[in-house]
């Protein structure tokens, strides 16, 4: 009975392995989602970007500057950072076009939000495999997969970072690639990258 329980869990842990292995290659390296930008990418901003008050973040999806305004937490977006005074933010403010330098790059995971996720098992029995699925909710939720790029700019020392990631299952870590930043960003900025890796 032993032999037939750690059997089962073998399974589950080898279909989940399975289903979350990433290729071992990539068309580009800009494709592989374990590369980030490095330090001395450029970041060029195309067009004016606004900051409501009371709000830090100037959100980008799709290739579209939304401001302040709501966007899809569970597709690529992006979001200009401003380290500013509580009296500053009380009004809206802006950043103009301008060249930033990438100081250095970092990732973490943030918590966003809860919601129900359905977890699938596999069981070895006397009659073969038994497939079953569970409703979990509360505990875990979506979580923001985030690449975080500090900036640094002579002309507007107050744009700190650019973040950018997408909100998914607490065990997937499927962090953006340097592509999905690009594709994000569209024609708003454009990133001008040292040479990456494979």
């Amino acid at each position: 009975m032993k032999a037939l329980h750690r059997s089962s869990l073998l399974i589950i842990v080898l279909l989940a392995a399975c289903q979350r292995t990433p290729p071992l290659s990539y068309e580009t390296p800009y494709d592989n989602p374990r590369n980030i930008p490095p330090p001395g990418t450029i970041i060029e901003l195309h067009q004016t970007l606004t900051f409501s008050p009371g709000k830090s973040r100037s959100n980008i999806q799709n290739g579209t500057a939304l401001g302040s305004g709501r966007f899809d937490h569970y597709q690529p977006w992006c979001q200009f950072y401003l380290h500013e005074s509580k009296d500053v933010m009380k009004t809206t403010r802006t950043i103009e076009p301008d060249r930033f330098t990438v100081v250095s790059s970092g990732r973490n995971v943030d918590h966003t939000s809860t919601k129900p996720v359905e977890l699938a098992f596999v069981s070895v029995g006397i009659g073969g495999p038994v497939y079953s699925r569970r409703l979990i909710d509360g505990e875990i939720g979506a979580q923001s997969l985030k690449t975080t790029m500090r900036l640094r700019s002579e002309n507007q020392p107050q744009v700190r970072e650019l973040r950018c990631a997408i909100s998914d299952d607490p065990w997937s870590y499927n962090f953006l690639s340097i592509n999905q930043i690009i594709e994000a960003l569209g024609d708003v900025a454009t990133l001008k990258l040292p040479t990456v890796s494979q």
